[in-house]
């Protein structure tokens, strides 16, 4: 039949379409690029398929599609899959209207407001074949024990890619990493993808897993979908719209968080350490002012110093003095006192402190004898760590940036950000750990050193108004 249209997968990540006649209708081939070399041949991006299947059903091709077909998975559990917690008012509301959006949105909540739990929900409702895509083997473990404790699943029953194992089933935790690299098999069968810490999907390496999937239904979950390289437009386009219905501090007033105070401590850097600081950021400066170069983005910092370094040994020169210069003021003497002065204010609390730089992270673990977890510490020492921390056999922990997501901490009422931060995620991210409910309030120190750079990046935080 000259209007009959077949479609299929043939390469890595395109759709591939066989038509039985020329494709003349503008909007089709706005998702369409016709095969040069073979007549009445399509190809189109996956994630636009069901778009492509609309459009042709309306203008009346017969459609054969082998899209999802894979009758190796089959649908046991789904149709009994439920979720033994309830929704609260505020999570409802986002299930609503992720739904009402046809089944496409970015949750938008602080840890511990419960984002995973509508993800759950949402399963429960849309009754799809799910992959639930985690940015570290932590989250992806993490997943797996909630769904195990909270749904009618049992552990057999959820599958699992990553960490050496490979057990696709109707619903499956995997990786940023495992998904890319088993896209052509996770595209056979899953109709519905939850991206947890969804800010991650944005880099350049892992929106090919959002463009290679032909799934109709898609739900992003965060904190914050903001990205210092702006990525935040495109996961708009390739996942949906944020869905806001709640700050932290409305959560906090109505007892769903922990109540919760915010002190931003000014620590200035001692005499010798001023004197070091102005020398360095005085070189940074002159390099600024003789190439006539205005530093207003991430993007701009990249292109005028970091690619430049190897052409231009005076950009070298600015760019490790800058360099130092953060390093000396997120890492002052006087912070380390700082430090120590909390520390015995809280003596009987459970406190994470947060540090730029992993040469901080050791100092403090040593000055003090707590424990340090950073990116260097084996996946083994590091969970020992963190269950005698959840235990309370360890009442105060270090860490770098590690520990920032994926990780529920339990008792924790006390944080100390040693370094200021201009990312409101990974402000968000790091207030959250102290954010679950428990009696009495919680603390968040954020220790910043006047007159220097480090305020700068404070105000721009402050701004995003995400609090």
């Amino acid at each position: 039949m000259p209007n009959n249209v077949k479609i299929f997968f043939r390469v890595a990540f395109d759709l591939i379409l066989e038509v039985g006649q020329k494709i003349e209708d503008k909007e089709l081939l706005t998702y369409l690029k016709a095969n040069p070399k073979k007549e009445n041949e399509y190809r189109a991006v996956p994630r636009n398929y069901f778009k492509i299947m609309h459009k042709l059903e309306e203008k009346g091709f017969v459609i054969e599609s082998s899209i999802m077909q894979d009758s190796s998975l089959s649908q046991v559990y789904l149709d009994k899959f439920k979720v033994k917690l309830s929704l609260r008012d505020y999570q409802e509301r986002a299930l609503t209207e992720f739904l009402d959006n046809e089944g496409k949105g970015i949750i938008v909540l602080p840890t511990a407001a419960g984002k995973t739990v509508i993800a759950l929900k949402a399963i429960e409702k849309l009754k799809q074949k799910t992959i639930i895509i985690v940015p570290t083997k932590n989250l992806l473990y993490q997943w797996i024990e909630y769904l195990a404790k909270y749904t009618s699943l049992s552990r057999d029953s959820i599958g699992q890619l990553g960490d050496q194992i490979k057990e696709i089933k109707e619903i499956t935790v995997t990786t940023y990493d495992s998904a890319r690299l088993n896209l052509n098999q996770l595209r056979k069968n899953f109709n519905f993808v939850i991206l947890d810490e969804a800010h991650h999907a944005g880099a350049k390496e892992t929106i090919k897993v959002l463009e290679g999937l032909p799934s109709a239904y898609r739900l992003g979950l965060t904190a914050t979908p903001d990205r210092s390289d702006k990525g935040e437009e495109r996961l708009y386009k390739l996942i949906g719209k944020p869905i806001k219905v709640a700050s932290v501090t409305d959560l906090s007033e109505k007892g769903y968080v922990a109540e919760y105070e915010q002190k931003t401590i000014k620590v200035p850097l001692d005499e010798d350490e001023r004197e070091v600081y102005n020398k360095l950021m005085s070189t940074y400066r002159e390099y600024l002012r003789k190439r006539n170069i205005q530093i207003r983005t991430p993007e701009d910092y990249e292109r005028y110093l970091i690619f430049r370094v190897n052409q231009d040994h005076e950009a070298k020169e600015a760019l490790d003095a800058h360099r130092n210069a953060r390093n000396l003021v997120f890492s002052s003497k006087a912070k380390l006192h700082k430090i120590e002065e909390i520390l015995v204010d809280h003596l009987e609390d459970q406190i994470i402190i947060f540090s730029e730089f992993n040469d901080m992270v050791y100092d403090i673990s040593r000055r003090h004898l707590i424990p340090a977890i950073t990116h260097e510490t084996k996946s083994s020492e590091r969970s020992d760590i963190l269950q005698k921390f959840s235990r309370g056999v360890y009442s105060k922990i270090v860490t770098g940036k590690v520990l920032d997501e994926g990780w529920d901490c339990g008792n924790v009422n006390v944080g100390i950000i040693v370094s200021g931060t201009s990312q409101a995620r990974q402000f968000i991210q790091r207030l959250g750990r102290i954010l679950r409910p428990k009696e009495g309030k919680a603390t968040l120190y954020e220790l910043v050193t006047p007159e220097s750079l480090e305020i700068g990046t404070v105000r721009r935080r402050k701004e995003s108004d995400v609090i």
